[in-house]
């Protein structure tokens, strides 16, 4: 009988050494047990139809393709595993059991995963639509009631390097000397303005000069987006001069805009609708800037395209309760449940019986105020439907005055103008005007919307409406903690909106099949207990 040798060193000894002959299961199946994430995964994605992808393939020339159900599956599966990069993708191809599995033992370069993933948006988008309807199908997805939000989340850009107006400029002056240079230095400039006037290819130029012209172009065409931001800014009230409209250099789709944790950096506004039964996200999509109110009737719309029908109730911030909004809603049949900008006085004493009287002395001081002016509210200033007019609080006429077309947040909104002709000598000038003396009278607007206002403002007031729209915040909000924290997806790698659209999708996908996954295995308990009590 051998005896143990004894121990020459105080440290543990190595329990598996390397030199030793070890005994592993013959298969990669066997590695895997039945629970493991990425069965969920492959089980989800084996009820896709791929033929739309396959599509995409000739199917008779060439080398076999790896068959896209496989890259999908394994882009996913990264994601899920707070994977982004391909070339760590893989790796893991190459030396995790479960990637491995996944992937039939074949080992995929990061050019192939890379250039996948960019491409094939239509597929994608059809993949991502395919997957909620597995959800709906499966009972764990409803489109009855849907939350729409927006996030932000940085852009692959340099957050220090931007392009204002001027700066454009003074690049274009200093190319212009260079391109002046270059054609003196070649002694062609008579040749070469023949062959602009001749209208000839821009291929027949020197290649340096292409290149120039090129950048010329760009250039330009970044100051004329430049100019029209800064008019915008203008007409919202920012000055230009101090304020510049800045354009991230490396990355133009992208817009300088605060960051949540803090500061200002280039960050896109991703967007997504998110069913209130178990939080899939159904509706996804990525803006330039921050116009979320703009998105919500066209997510809607390709909601309805997708899934053949239309949510009974969409629930959104404030944002969302803009008066075009509020009318395409009602005109849809949708409920919209969102806090109104403004909300309106309970207990308004500009309310009152006669409006041709004077609001009672000891009332005054309830009249609302706006905040900034520190002036009567307009909602201190009542409408006669009849009279088209406003009566002030001391129970003066405003006359309607003139029509004009304003811009509000993105919209094109024409707007009603009332004005007061005899506010000179008001006893409450005061506390309606900065200067009680000025020569015109105060002004009050007016829009196409006011009604539909008030009947949103009525609905919102009713408390089922409140106790369901403080279930919001948690369906609204959740997808993007989770996307960010869960995924890391806090910094899109591709540039340009096409990519980041893109990565997004693929994001909100890998979101969708997680969430499905912790499900699947109680779907999977409860099908086969039930097969079960049928064959018994």
């Amino acid at each position: 009988m051998s005896k143990r040798p004894p121990k020459t060193s105080y440290w543990q000894d190595a329990p598996l050494p390397r030199e030793q002959l070890v005994l592993i299961p013959e298969s990669l199946e066997a590695r895997i047990p039945e629970d493991h994430p990425v069965r969920l995964l492959d089980e989800i994605l084996s009820q896709v139809d791929w033929s739309v992808w396959e599509a995409e393939y000739d199917g008779r020339v060439g080398q076999p393709p790896i068959h896209p159900a496989v890259l999908c599956k394994v882009l996913l599966f990264a994601l899920i595993r707070r994977v982004r990069s391909s070339r760590q993708i893989e790796y893991h191809l190459k030396h995790s059991i479960d990637f491995m599995w996944l992937a039939s033992g074949r080992t995929i370069d990061h050019a192939t995963l890379s250039e996948f993933r960019r491409k094939h948006p239509q597929q994608l988008r059809e993949l991502y639509r395919q997957v909620v309807q597995v959800a709906i199908r499966l009972g764990v997805a409803k489109l009855a009631e849907v939350c729409i939000d927006g996030t932000r989340v940085l852009a692959n850009a340099n957050r220090s390097k931007t392009l204002t107006a001027k700066k454009v400029e003074q690049l274009l002056a200093e190319l212009d000397r260079q391109i002046a240079a270059a054609m003196q230095e070649l002694e062609t400039n008579d040749g070469l303005e023949e062959l602009f006037e001749d209208g000839q290819d821009a291929d027949h130029l020197p290649a340096e000069l292409q290149e120039m012209k090129s950048r010329q172009e760009q250039l330009r065409q970044t100051l004329g987006q430049l100019q029209e931001m800064e008019r915008q800014r203008k007409h919202d009230g920012i000055d230009p001069q101090k304020n510049p409209a800045q354009l991230p250099a490396t990355d133009g789709d992208s817009r300088i805009l605060p960051n949540k944790e803090g500061g200002y950096a280039a960050n896109y506004t991703p967007m997504a609708a998110t069913e209130t039964a178990n939080g899939f996200i159904v509706g996804a999509d990525v803006l330039i800037g921050n116009a979320e109110h703009l998105a919500l009737m066209p997510m809607i719309a390709v909601m309805e395209t997708d899934y053949g029908q239309l949510p009974e109730t969409v629930m959104g911030d404030g944002l969302y309760g803009t008066g075009p909004n509020l009318t395409a809603m009602e005109e849809k049949g949708i409920e919209l449940l969102s806090p109104l900008p403004r909300e309106e006085q309970a207990d308004n004493p500009a309310l009152r019986a006669d409006l041709q009287q004077s609001v009672a002395a000891e009332d005054v001081e309830r009249l609302p105020r706006n905040a900034q002016t520190k002036c009567f509210d307009k909602q201190a200033f009542v409408y006669d439907e009849e009279s088209d007019c406003f009566y002030c609080p001391a129970g003066k006429r405003l006359t309607h005055e003139g029509v004009e077309q304003r811009q509000r947040g993105g919209i094109a909104v024409e707007q009603t103008n009332y004005r007061g002709h005899d506010c000179a000598g008001c006893p409450l000038g005061a506390r309606c005007r900065k200067n009680p003396d000025a020569r015109v009278g105060r002004k009050v607007t007016r829009d196409g919307y006011e009604a539909v206002r008030r009947r949103h403002g009525e609905r919102m007031r009713q408390d089922d409406a409140k106790a369901r729209y403080r279930r919001r915040q948690h369906y609204g909000e959740t997808p993007f903690a989770v996307l960010k924290a869960v995924l890391d997806l806090r910094r899109f790698l591709l540039r340009g909106i096409d990519g980041v659209k893109q990565e997004w999708l693929w994001a909100c996908t890998a979101f969708n099949i997680k969430k499905l996954a912790g499900l699947w295995a109680g779907l999977r308990a409860k099908r086969a207990a039930m097969a079960i009590t049928q064959n018994a």
